[in-house]
Parts: C-alpha cells; structure tokens; sequence
C-alpha cells in the first residue's frame, strides 16, 4: 500500500478485519511482525483513535493549542524570554534578548501563531463546541466531547497525514457537514475508517478493502466501490461455476473410461490435470446481523402527541410550549443543531424526564423501547453476553434468548464474552437485542449506528423501513434517514418545525426557504415593499403556532396516502431488481450454451416486466393525487403560509 499526498482514502473493512491495528502501525504505535513500513522525513502524522486520552486539566482552547508542538514550545519560550527582559538591568543585555526575541517573533508569525486561537476557535465551533465552553476545564467533558477535542486539537496541528479512525461516532449532523467542508480543502493526505457511507462518499476519492487479510485499492467513492465489488463477485462466481462444470466433465470421462486399455492414456492426463487445477474459491460471506423488529399489538392512530411542554434544566430554557403530535407508523427524524434539545424531546417521549408544564398523552395500547449510547455504559462489566441479557428475562425460554443472540451474532463461544472486554458495535448490538426481548410499537432510538459496521447498519436500515410501529430517532447517518424517515423534525432555538419527507426533502424545502428570504430580502425598499414587511412583522406568535398546527393536520390527513406510496416504492423498487436481473440472464450468451429452459426465462422477464409497469402506473396515480391535495390546500391557504411553500 502507497500513500501519496493529497491522497483522499476510505478504509473499509468489516468490524475486526484490521483497519485500526494498520493505523496504530502507520502511527507507530504497534510494529509489523514482518514488513517494513517507510515514512518521509519530517512527515508529521495525526491520529485520532476510538479511544479519547484523557487530557490535562487546562482549558479547552489551551489544550487544542497545545496540540501544534513547534508552536507551543515557541511561545514558551518567548514568554520566558519577555520575563527575562523585565527583570534584566543592564542594557546592553537587554538589547541582545530583545534582538533575540524580535527574531523569534518574526519566526512565529510567519508560522501562523497569531492566527492560531482564531483557527482554534473557527474548528472549536465547527465540531459544536459554543463560545462560553473555551475556558471550560477540559476535565468536565464527557467521553463524546473528548472525541471532539481530540479531534479539533488534530485538525489545527495541521499534520501531513491525517489517520481517523470512525471521526463522526460522536459528531452531531451540523459538525459532520462541517467536518466534510474542512476535509475538502485540507491540504494534507487522508485515511478515513467510517461506517458512515454518505461521509465516504463526499470524502474519500479512493476505497482501501481489507479483503482475505489483503488490502484491495478500488478508485472511486463508496458507491463506486460496491457497484466494482458485486461485478468481481459475479465474474468470480461464474468463473467457479465453468470450472465446476469443467471438473465435473472430466470427472465423468475418467469414470467411463476408467477400465477401456485404448483410453488409459488420456485418463491418466485429465487424473493428473485434475490433480494439478487449482480449484476457485469465492471467500465466505461476511456474517451479518439477521433480525427484524417483533411486529406488536396494533395501538391508536396516535402514539404521543406534546401539548404545550415546557422543559429547562436550570436557567436554561430548552423548550418554552411545544406541540408536537407523532401517529402509527410515522417514521420521526429529530435533525437540528448540537444543544438545540434533541435528546431532551426523546427523552420526554420516552418518560425518562417529564415536562416542567403542558403535558405528554400516549395514545391506546402504546408500548414504547428506548436506545441510547448511555445505555452500552449501563452494561454489567463483569458478566458474559449471556448473563447480560438472561438477567432481563421474565418468563421467555431459553431457546428463544440463544436465538435472539444469535441473531445479533453471538453464538457458540460468543455468549461467554465477557461485557468488558467486548467492542462497541458488540455492546451496541448486545443492547439492541435486548430492546429486542419484548415487542414495542414506539421505537425511540438515539445514534443507534455508532460503532455499528456498514452491513449491520444495512440490516437495521431494512428493519426500521419493515417495522410497522411508529419511530422517532436521532441520527447523523443521512443514509439511515433517506432510508426510513417519512417526517423530519427540526429541533431548532426551542421550537418544532414538521417537514413531510426524508432528509433530501428536507434539504430541498430548507433551500427553498432560503431561496425565498433572499428574494425578500432583495425586493426594492417602496412604500409597499415597506407595509408588507410591516404587515408580516406584526404577525404574532399565536398565529406562526395556528399556521404549524394547519400543516401538521395536513400531513396527519393525508399519512394514509403517503404510505402507500412508499410501499409501492418499496415493491417497484424489487420488481425491477427482478427485472434487471431476467435482463442481464438472457443477455448472456453461456445461459444458451447451457441449454437452460430459455422459454421459463422470457415468461419470468415478461412477468417482471409487466409488474413493474404496474406499479409504476400506481406510482404515479398515488403521487398526482398528493400532489393534487397539496395543490388544493395551497390555493385556500392565506397568503402569509403559502409563501412558506
């Protein structure tokens, strides 16, 4: 493996095949048992591991400072050297310390030591930190915070090599975006571990594969890489099976002619051929999480609805009279900015805190889960996986427990691991199947894709879309969000924004509203111009809450449409998989020589076909109908809300 400058590389791998033992290598914390590994001279490397190291007890700008040694050391020094100058008495030696330590600071502000606190701030706000946290001591900040540190601290050292080793765990969505901008326009080489795909592909520009415990380059971002994976399996894959047939061929001319003098020497050729063919194999799945969500009692149409909730912690006002309603089989992303209170309204639906005032009504037959990273700390360290999670249980039987770990690939010698030593993603999935032992119609989920590998989110991703509960959940996977969510939530300076949709919708309408404060904005200052802005200035409070409750209604009247919609997504999007798949069966030409049923094979891609033009028809008559509705309550709509639209 070569790393070059301004190299932008993904490191993918499934969870113990290596990525973070090839880090600690580069870094020069572990020693290849043979090999050698070359560095440049006065190549700096940077490396963020999953592990924080706890800093000193200094403030959160000093200890960020601190990371730039050369700096460092330099400023040390001139500050003694200005405290040398003071004290000294005879003037010629202060003239010499004073040319001295003019040639020093020259030094530093070439080497951008006076722009440093502002570039420690800039990247200190950047991964969410607020101003009043700098001269916070760094000895306050919990696990996720010291990630952050550490990751700022890396970040202004500015190194030739930057290592990161899964940089977005503990990043809300605003600090990932921001991460990704920083990253596009560093200077230096980067090597990425991420689970996080969305990040992959707006980073790397190169994906390094741990496959068989070799590392494969592949060009390209992470879709790139998959599409490039599934096309070697298949020609691997069909390259075993000509090999299998061959063999098979040859197999059966020995056995014929095995006793035939006159064909003695023509056995002996393919025995021997045989014996030297060495024989393809495809390398074995990776093992994945296999599990769906027990499907639960039906409940009412609504599962929680939030009447005017208050809710502070301390001086600190987080929610001053929200409303918020969620229904059956609402799938709610909670999206806004770190400290805007997301885990706080997570936390009210799930009855861990109550509201200060107002009130939180749960609907008929409401049954809720509860996930969150604190609950992976909550684990018993010194119990195995199976005293964990038999622990918890009531009257299930012992079959059912094994079956549930093994779902989440804790079997054999596995259930005796203990807690401690177990690695993130297993305590996350060991808390997963744990949630998992009693059916639920209300799913609260908070980041449950930390430590969690690119197959195991995939098939919690499939769970999520199947379960037919309502779900409310925060995330910074954009991915899992496209994926699942049917109703954005944006947690935003104590308020609740709705958007119908999934995160590219939210985008999409969060621009528009840009798009239309700017022509607002720009409009020509006449008399007018002027009474409008007045008119909507005066606009109060209680009508912004009137406007939002006539939206919200909305999307509770037409949920039923709109998920239909999105199951006649789910299945068109399958039938043409079954389609293509027909396609690409009678394109090749080996599916002839073969001599396979051809006529079983037109009528399968006839049928595929034809399904796939009738749920496209479906689509379509689904969407215009919505389309229509949206149209229609925009027409009655005031003009104050419909230019919000």
């Amino acid at each position: 493996m070569r790393l070059g400058a301004r190299d932008r590389l993904g490191l993918v791998g499934p969870n113990g095949s290596g990525k973070t033992t090839l880090f600690r290598m580069i870094a020069g914390e572990e020693r290849p048992d043979r090999g050698e590994i070359f560095i440049r001279r006065r190549v700096h490397i940077g490396y963020l591991s999953q592990e924080p190291i706890p800093a000193k007890d200094q403030s959160l700008l000093e200890e960020v400072q601190s990371g730039v040694k050369d700096l460092t050391a330099l400023e040390d020094k001139m500050r003694l050297l200005a405290e040398e100058i003071a004290e000294e008495q005879d003037t010629q030696i202060q003239e010499a310390l004073a040319k001295a330590y003019g040639q020093m600071e020259e030094r530093y502000s070439q080497q951008g030591g006076y722009a440093l606190e502002s570039q420690a701030k800039a990247i200190l706000l950047g991964l969410g930190f607020r101003e009043a946290d700098f001269q916070r001591s760094t000895e306050e900040l919990s696990g996720g915070w010291l990630m952050r540190l550490a990751l700022a601290k890396i970040l202004l050292a500015n190194p030739d090599l930057l290592l990161l080793d899964e940089p977005t765990n503990h990043l809300d969505l605003e600090s990932l975006i921001w991460l990704e901008n920083f990253l596009g326009e560093y200077m230096g080489t980067i090597v990425v571990v991420s689970h996080d795909r969305d990040f992959l592909n707006r980073v790397a520009t190169k994906i390094l594969a741990i496959e068989e415990k070799k590392i494969t380059p592949y060009p390209g971002n992470y879709d790139t890489y998959v599409q490039a994976k599934e096309k070697k399996k298949a020609i691997q894959e069909a390259a075993q099976e000509n090999q299998r047939k061959k063999i098979e061929q040859t197999e059966k001319f020995i056995e014929r002619f095995r006793y035939k003098a006159t064909k003695a020497r023509q056995v002996q050729s393919r025995v021997k051929m045989l014996e030297k063919m060495e024989r393809m194999e495809i390398a074995d799945a990776q093992k994945t999480i296999r599990f769906h969500f027990p499907q639960p009692i039906r409940n009412g149409r609504v599962v929680a609805e939030l009447k005017g909730v208050h809710k502070a912690y301390g001086p600190v006002q987080v929610y001053s009279g929200v409303d918020l309603t969620l229904l059956r089989e609402e799938k709610a992303a909670l999206v806004g900015p770190n400290g805007a209170g997301k885990s706080t309204l997570l936390k009210l639906l799930a009855g861990i805190l109550e509201p200060d005032a107002g009130a939180i009504e749960w609907g008929h037959n409401v049954s809720s889960a509860y996930f969150a990273q604190h609950q992976l700390e909550l684990l018993d360290p010194s119990k195995t996986v199976w005293e964990e999670i038999f622990s918890k249980a009531k009257d299930e039987p012992i079959s059912f427990l094994r079956g549930l770990l093994g779902a989440f690939l804790f079997s054999g010698d596995e259930v005796e691991k203990r807690v401690s030593v177990l690695s993130g993603g297993e305590k996350s999935r060991l808390v997963l199947a744990k949630m998992l032992m009693r059916p639920a119609n209300f799913l609260l989920l908070d980041e449950p894709t930390n430590h969690l590998d690119i197959a195991a989110r995939d098939v919690l991703e499939r769970a999520l879309r199947e379960f037919k509960g309502a779900l409310c959940f925060i995330t910074h996977d954009r991915h899992l969000i496209n994926a699942v969510a049917n109703k954005v939530v944006e947690v935003k300076d104590g308020s609740l924004t709705i958007y119908p949709g999934n995160y590219e919708d939210y985008q999409y309408k969060k621009e528009q509203e840009k798009k239309e404060l700017a022509i607002e904005n720009f409009q020509p200052c006449s008399e007018e111009n002027l009474e409008a802005k007045e008119r909507t200035a005066r606009r109060t409070k209680e009508q912004k809450r009137l406007e939002a409750e006539a939206r919200n209604r909305f999307y509770r009247e037409t949920q039923g449409l709109r998920q239909k919609i999105q199951e006649v997504e789910l299945n068109l999007e399958q039938a043409t998989k079954d389609m293509e798949y027909m396609a690409t069966r009678l394109a090749d030409p080996e599916i002839y020589r073969q001599g396979e049923n051809i006529p079983e094979l037109l009528k399968s891609h006839a049928e595929a076909k034809r399904r796939v033009d009738t749920l496209t028809t479906a689509w379509e008559t689904l969407a215009q109908q919505l389309e229509g509705l949206e149209q229609a309550r925009l027409s009655l709509s005031p003009p104050e809300e419909s230019g919000k639209y």
